[in-house]
């Protein structure tokens, strides 16, 4: 299992200083395909700030609606449990910055969340440079208390998560992850192999 670090910040979080967690593990040999792709996390005691990065050529971006499913162009993910107890929300973003947002335990009971205006309510900001695409968002304590009473973002605390990225209907399918998953098939929603951020 992974391990890394949560740092805060004052102000607009400084990137170039923060922690790059590489997705560089590939657990389904079927899907070679590899690429640079890196996670960035960091708080300011009222939010988990997150930048999520992938050089990618072509990326694939369809889809901009709320109910779209985004895995199946180029996506990005950021799946985290507040409390470390199993139940975790699953952010997935395309290039065009379209989220999907699930709440639950697992694939089959985790429910599709539809926040109103959620691009100003998470900061959502996709950006391109180059070869690189990507999107950093904000997740607000006030929203994460709403599923998880008692959570906050204090020095010490363990939150379990794991990043992804994926293209199911790309021209070449891929899946890429920063903590390994062991299961057959590609299937992001197992909890069991989140790796472990501690706040700082």
């Amino acid at each position: 299992m992974k391990n890394g670090t949560i740092p805060r910040v004052t102000g607009i979080p400084g990137w170039d200083s923060i922690e790059k967690l590489p997705l560089d593990i590939r657990p389904w040999k079927e899907f070679p395909l590899s690429m640079e792709v890196f996670a960035q996390v960091c708080h300011d005691n009222r939010a988990l700030h997150v930048r999520l990065a992938a050089c990618e050529q072509d990326p694939l971006a369809r889809f901009s609606g709320d109910t779209d499913m985004v895995c199946l162009d180029s996506c990005l993910e950021f799946f985290f449990s507040p409390l470390a107890d199993g139940r975790y929300f699953n952010f997935e973003f395309n290039p065009k910055g379209t989220l999907y947002l699930g709440f639950g335990t697992d694939r089959n009971l985790s429910i599709r969340q539809l926040v109103k205006d959620y691009r100003q309510f998470f900061s959502v900001k996709p950006f391109a440079s180059g070869s690189f695409w990507g999107v950093e968002f904000a997740v607000p304590v006030s929203f994460i208390t709403l599923y998880c009473p008692g959570f906050s973002l204090e020095k010490g605390r363990t939150i379990t998560a794991n990043f992804y990225k994926c293209g199911d209907e790309t021209k070449t399918p891929h899946y890429l992850v920063w903590n390994h998953v062991d299961t057959e098939k590609p299937d992001y929603h197992r909890p069991e192999f989140f790796g472990q951020l501690v706040l700082r």
